[in-house]
């Protein structure tokens, strides 16, 4: 019989966003029985963020980063993820210097060596820094876990507009069961590419811009391409907006139908949450190179054959070639789902960490 001494416990500080962290906070909640802790969720901040000096821009940022706290008897340590670019500048499109000082351990999705060991402050805690998988944002189903931090109050510091941001975003994404059971759609496009427009990322649109136009010109029929923004378009980009608004299962009903999918990388060349999306619905892919965790990826069945163009004229002549092949686009879309299943699901993602915990 455990004693209390024994009872291991992760505790997750919900101070921040949880939409991008939702994926993990999934893994964690659906671990539980296996591994025989007790999963937490304490409405504050870790103490070391209490008591920290929020100079510089770091302090705007931290909350974008998940973090927890593992505590067994008299033992205890904290530990973040961060799905943040790789380098390392004041917009926190990398680390958080002095959450690396904190932690124990440091899960990063953007993992990329050369970058940590290219910067003298980060390198120092390399041993700190975990490469982990691809997430994206998934629906919660213990929502009343929850729900204490939506209500608005003076006593939470919290207010309505963030009660409605978190409500809208929790209930607005999509079940992971959704998403695999999308795998039996009938495909009846050839490309669904509708991205979102980020005003302050232009290299990263005209990309994608010239993506849409190249499939546009090679694929020619049952394409729907275009951006979905939230603001007006630049005057040569106004072509591609699509009429209408697709809500989040409308776009994954979409997606589903299209023959083959298509994956850029995010802004920064970071990570895309739609990779991990397009595995988990076992969608063949052809797109660009991946930048990050480059080890963690291209070991995978067909990934050296399907992200491997960097060049829009590439991609679309690959597109076209891969919708010629409907045999090779079946294993391609029977290996996706069983690499996200076997590898890169929620569950498998975190029982990796809780290992790393325990030991």
């Amino acid at each position: 019989m455990e004693t209390n001494r024994e009872i291991r416990e992760i505790i997750y500080y919900d101070c921040g966003e949880i939409t991008a962290i939702s994926f993990y906070i999934n893994g964690f909640l659906s671990n539980q029985p296996r591994f025989n802790y007790k999963f937490i969720i304490k409405r504050d901040k870790p103490d070391f963020l209490k008591q920290a000096p929020r100079n510089g821009e770091w302090g705007k940022f931290v909350l974008r980063l998940g973090f927890f706290e593992f505590k067994q008897g008299d033992d205890s340590f904290f530990f973040c993820i961060d799905r943040s670019d790789h380098s390392s500048n004041y917009r926190n499109e990398g680390y958080i210097i002095p959450v690396l000082e904190e932690v124990k351990y440091y899960f990063k999705t953007n993992y990329n060596a050369n970058a940590i060991d290219n910067d003298i402050l980060i390198k120092k805690f390399k041993d700190k820094i975990i490469p982990i998988g691809p997430s994206f944002p998934l629906h919660i189903d213990n929502m009343i876990k929850f729900m204490p931090r939506i209500i608005p109050g003076s006593n939470n510091n919290w207010t309505f507009k963030e009660s409605k941001e978190r409500l809208n975003l929790m209930f607005r994404n999509p079940r992971l069961n959704y998403l695999r059971r999308l795998r039996n759609t009938e495909s009846d496009l050839n490309v669904f590419f509708v991205m979102p427009y980020y005003p302050m990322h232009k290299i990263l649109n005209e990309f994608r811009f010239e993506v849409m136009k190249a499939l546009q010109a090679t694929v020619k029929t049952k394409v729907i391409v275009g951006f979905a923004p939230t603001q007006k378009l630049p005057d040569n980009h106004q072509y591609f907006v699509q009429p209408a608004v697709y809500e989040m299962r409308d776009y994954f009903r979409h997606l589903a139908r299209s023959k083959v999918a298509i994956y850029v990388r995010g802004p920064h060349d970071g990570i895309s949450s739609k990779l991990g999306q397009l595995l988990a619905m076992g969608k063949p892919i052809i797109g660009q190179t991946i930048s990050n965790n480059k080890e963690l990826y291209y070991q995978n069945p067909f990934f050296k054959e399907q992200f491997a163009y960097d060049d829009p004229e590439e991609i679309a002549g690959n597109v076209n070639e891969l919708l010629k092949n409907p045999e090779k686009a079946a294993l391609y879309a029977k290996a996706n789902a069983n690499t996200f299943d076997t590898k890169f699901s929620p569950e498998i993602t975190v029982s990796n960490f809780i290992e790393r915990l325990f030991t």
